[in-house]
């Protein structure tokens, strides 16, 4: 018989936290999945937390309702079983309809591309300022090598000024973190055409030691950045859902202070 993972279990009596107020009475507030593994990335990864959800509606802790939004097949809502009674039935449909309608205004398409571009703007003058320039955007191409083993590219390749260090950079704009297919993919790339990688995202500690031991670098931001007209729909997801995002027109100072001295190390 397989032995418990004791990551799992700890992580459980922290996810039903959520669920319940001090005096353990049922909070009336669902949470999705992705939001709940958001919320808690601090403690655990997300894998963790989700084996930690599926245990606790195995064990009747936690009960589920699966429904489809206008950009996502499937969102998967948990809520503390005790709530499984009809008097609180029509209160838990119309939050998760109402999460869901939320969900869809950062999942539009055009959003997202706003997003992305955002932050592919911020990161590339930042770039420039460390004293980098950009020879390559959205390539899979360096010199006289090209990437063909998988579809991917990188969002920049640039070379510093000091002809010492040349990275290949990758940037994510999102909630979710990078799956480990495609950090193993741009990993490869970057062996491939003989450059550095960079990951510059929002959050990725499950990966930053693999990142570290493949010579790359972990630039990350902790939240999501949007750009200026954002900041109402920013107010309702910190508000409601607790996720990370936040409007800037720059990138947060600690973390273009741990790039320059990961450049500075690396140019000397």
């Amino acid at each position: 018989m397989q032995k418990p993972d004791p990551q799992i279990q700890c992580a459980k009596p922290i996810v039903m936290q959520l669920f319940a107020d001090k005096y353990g009475r049922p909070k009336k507030a669902p949470y999705y999945i992705a939001q709940i593994q958001t919320i808690l990335e601090n403690n655990y990864f997300p894998w963790i937390i989700h084996q930690a959800t599926n245990q606790l509606v195995e064990e009747k802790a936690l009960s589920k309702i699966e429904t489809a939004t206008k950009f996502h097949d499937k969102v998967v809502f948990l809520y503390n079983a005790k709530l499984d009674n009809p008097d609180f039935k029509h209160s838990l449909e119309a939050h998760v309809k109402s999460t869901c309608k939320l969900i869809d205004k950062y999942s539009e398409p055009s959003v997202c591309k706003a997003f992305g571009e955002h932050l592919e703007g911020l990161v590339k003058a930042e770039l420039r300022a460390q004293g980098f320039k950009i020879i390559g955007t959205h390539t899979n191409k360096y010199k006289y090598k090209e990437w063909k083993q998988t579809g991917h590219d990188l969002d920049f390749i640039a070379e510093h000024n000091s002809s010492k260090l040349t990275i290949g950079v990758e940037v994510k704009n999102t909630i979710p973190i990078i799956e480990r297919k495609e950090i193993d993919a741009k990993l490869d790339m970057c062996d491939f055409l003989g450059i550095t990688p960079v990951f510059a995202v929002r959050w990725l500690k499950p990966y930053t030691k693999l990142i570290w031991e493949r010579g790359g670098f972990s630039w990350i931001f902790k939240t999501q950045i949007y750009p200026p007209g954002f900041d109402e729909l920013t107010k309702m997801l910190w508000k409601r859902l607790g996720l990370p995002v936040t409007v800037r027109t720059d990138l947060p100072e600690k973390s273009v202070l741990n790039f320059q001295r990961w450049v500075e190390t690396n140019t000397r």
